[in-house]
């Protein structure tokens, strides 16, 4: 039966700038999941058993909350799941995913598309899992603001504002602790969403307790720019009409018409194409093979040629790198990713180290492109988070002892088990397959013979981590 659960908070409850005078939320319930139909979900996405254990049933319910947008106050949507049977008086962590590109609205997580199930998946572990669908997505009419930092991490401090005010009426606490995760746009809104956790930019209710970002464009102005347009042809030539529009409607200085971007006929049939009811393969479809078809002649010179080009100023307020972590921070990324180049990820690992950053590390997931990098970048960043939950003992928070620290990580030929001494057990997992490669004794594992990328050690007595291996 569907339960719709509506709480009208009093202005003290939250006010920003604009002056909004009440906080209001509403949650819709959407479904249950049980243990035996998520494990069932589990086996279907290829998540190896020996890593993955439904331990809850999940609520899913659908989430319609404010958030200030260009000014002004709009409704957005999201999917919240939350674990059942929960006794833990400590209560439960936060894990905030932001989704990927998504081009028709009813594909968002609320609605279940796309990766809402992962909500289910991730939720069983023991988490208060929140999606946000993102202005424009959803339930919201809006334009899409396509990779805006701003509005995707208001997206999601805001749905954390109402998971919370609501907390009471769907019969859940919460422990202090907040997480982060999210791939390809979503890399970039959990990267955004990070940057403006730690910098306070919204005050200090919600502190980062970690975020493992993947795969994300954090570096648009410098890298994943650049390297597009310095191509025949890009992969889904969709995402750049999706920017171009998206931004357009945030900023309104990229272009009058849409013409001046783009030739025709394809200027004309892009409007339409993005009215949030055609997906990906629609929009991609009706675009040409290559670039210097699609985008107007002398466009790509004028904006390189002038830092000051409306596209560039857009970029860069778009960027999301330039902050130093405060919590662990895991920045995903693959070798082969087409549609969103891995160096973003080196560029935000190399600032960080220069400002003294000691909190984050980016990881190698191998030579795969990015479909095949999405499953295990979402499954290392969960596999990560749950680690880092704290167990509750006594009514009080405790870390769980089951984080393997490691060291160096990412390796190449060993790496040096914390902790661990001479006769210590180890094996090494692959995460995609869970079959154990190697086992042995010691406080070194010797990776010889393992392929870059991303694998599971475990210890008897000390726990587990990820280790990436790169060459």
């Amino acid at each position: 039966m569907t339960r719709f659960i509506s709480l009208l908070a009093t202005a003290t409850v939250l006010c920003w700038s604009t002056g909004t005078p009440a906080w209001a939320q509403t949650a819709e319930f959407q479904s249950t999941f049980s243990q035996s139909q998520l494990t069932s979900m589990a086996s279907a996405f290829g998540i190896p058993s020996n890593l993955f254990s439904a331990d809850h049933d999940v609520e899913m319910y659908r989430v319609t909350y404010p958030m200030p947008y260009l000014g002004d106050t709009v409704d957005v949507s999201g999917a919240l799941f939350v674990p059942m049977g929960f006794e833990e008086p400590c209560g439960l962590p936060i894990h905030v995913y932001m989704h990927g590109t998504l081009f028709k609205r009813t594909d968002a997580p609320s609605f279940l598309g796309s990766e809402g199930i992962f909500g289910g998946l991730m939720a069983t572990l023991g988490q208060l899992v929140l999606m946000p669908d993102y202005v424009g997505l959803g339930t919201s009419q809006l334009m899409h603001p396509y990779v805006h930092a701003q509005s995707e991490s208001d997206a999601g401090y805001f749905m954390m504002k109402a998971a919370d005010a609501l907390s009471g009426e769907l019969g859940f606490t919460l422990n202090g602790q907040n997480f982060l995760s999210g791939y390809s746009q979503g890399g970039h809104a959990a990267m955004a969403l990070a940057r403006d956790l730690t910098t306070t930019a919204y005050g200090d209710d919600f502190t980062l307790s970690g975020a493992a970002p993947g795969s994300g464009p954090y570096d648009i102005s410098g890298t994943q720019f650049p390297m597009t347009f310095d191509a025949e042809s890009y992969s889904n030539p969709a995402y750049l009409a999706y920017n171009v529009v998206g931004w357009n409607s945030v900023y309104g200085t990229l272009y009058d018409n849409l013409d001046e971007v783009f030739q025709e006929p394809y200027a004309s049939a892009m409007l339409d194409l993005l009215d949030g009811t055609h997906d990906a393969e629609t929009i991609n479809d009706a675009c040409p093979p290559t670039l210097e078809e699609f985008v107007q002649p002398n466009l790509l010179d004028d904006i390189l040629n002038n830092p000051d080009h409306p596209f560039n100023l857009a970029a860069q307020d778009n960027d999301v790198y330039q902050w130093i972590p405060e919590a662990p921070l895991e920045i995903y990324y693959c070798t082969q990713d087409e549609q969103v180049f891995y160096e973003n990820a080196l560029v935000a690992e190399s600032w960080m180290t220069s400002e003294g950053s000691t909190m984050h590390e980016a990881i190698d997931l191998g030579a795969l492109d990015h479909g095949q990098c999405a499953g295990l970048a979402i499954l290392g960043a969960a596999l990560w988070i749950e680690d880092r939950v704290e167990a509750c003992t006594d009514g009080l928070p405790k870390a769980r002892p089951t984080a393997l620290s490691m060291h160096p990580n990412p390796a190449s030929d060993q790496v040096r088990l914390a902790g661990a001494n001479p006769s210590t057990p180890w094996k090494v997992i692959g995460v995609a397959s869970g079959q154990v490669v190697l086992s042995g004794r010691g406080e070194t594992v010797r990776l010889e013979s393992l392929s870059p990328g991303m694998w599971l050690i475990q210890a008897d007595g000390l726990g587990r981590g990820l280790l990436s291996v790169a060459r």
